[in-house]
């Protein structure tokens, strides 16, 4: 991907060195890539759409000048035509017979038409980078060259770039580095940002980026760093730079940035790469730097969800001294969280495992030690056993080394399911179309791959709620049959605390029912669901029918997935929505029971933002509805709740202030006279969200009163929440005015 120092550095690891040797994990498969030449940059796509993953291969000699022009290269899997792991590669058949001085590859569809398209990134201002369109249908994993039609007909010095869905419009946008003059020195130069007219046809936009000038610019990576369900931009770049090395430029949600390099904390002039990702569990976005200090490898920890603000602060480097030029993420021993794969120029690729609280021990012996001079890595299941394998790019220091490399993973199968970490309403209830986002991690993050796909399913949300009643052991009745959209209450009549657990994947609602108490959820998508009890062993079944909508989601960058439903024939009174995803190996999850409102938002907030929670974010509950006092047509809704927790609404015709109420790690923005509503107790599923209608003709107590014209009265919800353990927090307040 990137060039690096051409000396050769001795690997020395000091301390980590006397670390137990680990099975090998990764071993490479000889000769699966045939043929010596520098490759600068990898990436695994499947271009034609055959259930494979292909390798793209940026080709082009030159470490700060340019060097022979190489053919872009394509290698096609056989393993789907013929039942076995191999290459053909097809590059002048499929791409044309273009060369360049390439130093990186990345793709996305950018015509939405289905299937993905090439971006080759060239450098030392001799060519401007080389779009190539997938023919499609026609033709798959066929490609026309189109960067002179679709928008690029500079020259530039480009080492890196990404898709992504910048402005929140559905299509995919683009930042590429440009170094300038000189590629590694000289006076530097600017990132371009480009906007996407939805057919893959682009237009710069410099002034909406508005990014300063720096030195040897080297990567780039989208990010929602702040946690405000945008797309930032983190560059990357091989220098010291006044105003911060590297590039961070935050998003407005519509695509105009706003600099704010100098939060990034100081790093050594030999950066190539860092990959961003959730390293620590606590939902906002790490990174981890080639080169933190001098050539020593390190994380710099995002502050956000402990802080409250934007900040960052740098780890302990790792151990040793070695010139690297790629860190790519992978869960390789699958327990839930990303290790760090280094790509290693001066030595043999490494894996630090990540044992939690931002602390990684070197794992010798896990990928097999063939010292060799690697530039760029990919990620991705090569022969679809279940586990993700390495691919390495090389070249530049030692031509005899110049063998492109596959290590087969022989670990643990990956059976962890996509990790649904929030949810995103829209602000202006129910719209169409019905845009909905999400964010989703999984087992691998290299350079904006994650492998997920994911698709949308929405049903009329009809407000009927069929009632199950448990008593004595056993579900009445055990058998029911809804209509899409309806609601199912449980209701424990009896006296024994209760647990309803779904036992249909992906399905994965597990909700308390302490004696006395009722929760229930909104079924979407028809099928046959089946339940269990906790205590008694007892079952049930409900069996869905009736039509829904259906779409397919946006991987729209970084961790962020957008879904666009458009209007049905027949208009909704509300929404029910099903989010699905799935990763490249085929475990699925699903948000699920997520309701939009379909009249218009009403109260105010206040007493906010609301401490962060276990999800990263600051709770907050909106009314939809009515606030006409005969209309009796109020629903609150809370969101941005961690998931899978219970709670419950409360309401007060006094607002207050009450810090860590009774141990909690939140703030009650409620006084006086306080009513709960403990007999409805809720359940925030996977996607962090409850709702519940307000009945306006009777409060509960000990306030007992009809809500009457000209009384405002405030809301808040206290849920169960995880950071720390077991303990309690609360969204922001909402007062409603009644009419």
């Amino acid at each position: 991907m990137r060039p690096s120092i051409s000396t050769l550095f001795l690997f020395t690891l000091a301390g980590a060195m006397a670390a137990p040797a680990q099975a090998q994990q990764f071993s490479e498969a000889p000769g699966m890539l045939a043929g010596k030449r520098w490759s600068e940059g990898v990436e695994c796509v499947d271009v034609d759409n055959d259930g494979d993953l292909d390798l793209i291969f940026a080709d082009g000699e030159g470490f700060s000048s340019a060097g022979p022009k190489r053919q872009n290269k394509l290698a096609i899997n056989m393993l789907v035509e013929t039942g076995s792991l191999s290459f053909v590669t097809d590059s002048v058949a499929r791409l044309g017979g273009l060369k360049s001085n390439g130093k990186g590859v990345t793709s996305g569809d950018v015509n939405g038409d289905g299937y993905v398209d090439l971006l080759f990134l060239n450098a030392f201002n001799t060519d401007p980078p080389f779009l190539y369109i997938n023919r499609g249908a026609s033709q798959p994993g066929f490609f026309d060259m189109k960067s002179a039609t679709n928008g690029f007909t500079v020259p530039m010095s480009s080492a890196g770039a990404m898709f992504g869905d910048l402005d929140d419009d559905g299509d995919l946008d683009l930042i590429l580095c440009d170094s300038g003059s000189s590629f590694l020195s000289g006076s530097g130069g600017k990132p371009h940002l480009y906007f996407n007219d939805g057919t893959g046809v682009f237009t710069e936009d410099a002034g909406a980026l508005n990014a300063p000038t720096k030195k040897a610019h080297m990567d780039v990576q989208f990010v929602d760093v702040d946690g405000d369900w945008d797309l930032d931009f983190i560059g990357l770049n091989r220098s010291t730079n006044t105003g911060g090395n590297h590039y961070l430029m935050l998003n407005d949600g519509k695509g105009q940035f706003t600099n704010a390099s100098t939060l990034l904390p100081t790093t050594s002039g030999s950066v190539y790469e860092a990959e961003v990702g959730d390293l620590d569990g606590d939902t906002d976005h790490d990174l981890f730097f080639v080169s933190l200090s001098g050539f020593q490898e390190g994380h710099v920890q995002n502050e956000l969800v402990e802080t409250g603000s934007l900040s960052f602060k740098s780890g302990s480097p790792q151990s040793g001294s070695v010139d690297d030029n790629e860190i790519a993420l992978l869960d390789y021993d699958s327990d839930g969280d990303y290790d760090i794969i280094v790509g290693s120029l001066g030595s043999t690729e490494r894996l630090y495992r990540n044992n939690g609280g931002l602390s990684f021990s070197l794992q010798s012996g896990v990928i097999q030690g063939i010292s060799d001079s690697t530039l760029d890595a990919a990620i991705g299941d090569l022969d679809n056993d279940g586990d993700y394998d390495l691919i390495t790019a090389q070249g530049e220091s030692n031509s005899a080394q110049w063998n492109n490399k596959v290590f087969l993973n022989n670990g643990p199968v990956d059976n962890l399911p996509p990790v649904v970490v929030a949810t995103r309403l829209p602000d202006t209830g129910l719209t169409w179309p019905l845009v909905v986002h999400a964010k989703v991690r999984d087992q691998v993050r290299d350079d904006g791959i994650t492998y997920v796909t994911a698709h949308v399913v929405a049903a009329e949300n009809t407000g009927v709620t069929n009632t199950v009643s448990f008593a004595a052991g056993a579900f009445s009745p055990p058998s029911l049959s809804i209509a899409t959209g309806d609601s199912v209450a449980w209701t424990n009549s009896g006296a024994t605390n209760e647990t309803v657990t779904s036992t249909t994947a992906p399905w994965t609602y597990d909700m308390d029912l302490p004696a006395g108490s009722s929760a229930a959820r909104v079924f979407v998508t028809p099928g046959v669901y089946q339940y269990t009890s906790s205590a008694s062993g007892a079952t049930g079944t409900v069996t869905v029918t009736g039509s829904t909508l259906t779409a397919q989601g946006l991987a729209a960058g970084g961790t962020i997935y957008r879904f666009s439903l458009t209007a049905p024939a027949t208009p909704w009174s509300a929404a029910a929505v099903e989010l699905f995803f799935t990763d490249w190996v085929g475990n699925q999850s699903v948000a699920d029971g997520i309701s939009v409102a379909g009249d218009v938002t009403i109260g105010t907030n206040y007493c906010g933002p609301a401490v962060p929670n276990s999800s990263g974010q600051s709770a907050i509950v909106t009314g939809q509805g009515s606030a006409t006092v005969a209309d009796n047509n109020v629903t609150l809704v809370a969101s941005a709740l961690p998931a899978n927790k219970f709670g419950y609404f409360l309401v007060s015709a006094t607002q207050g202030f009450i810090a860590n109420p009774g141990g909690s790690q939140g703030n009650l923005c409620l006084g006086g006279k306080i009513a709960r509503y403990s007999g409805n107790i809720l359940f925030s599923g996977s996607a962090g969200t409850y709702q519940m209608a307000v009945d306006l003709t009777l409060l509960p107590p000990p306030i007992n009163l009809a809500v009457s014209s000209g009384d405002t009265w405030n809301f808040q919800t206290w849920f169960r929440d995880a950071n720390p353990s077991n303990t309690s927090n609360f969204t922001d307040g909402l007062s409603i005015l009644f009419n």
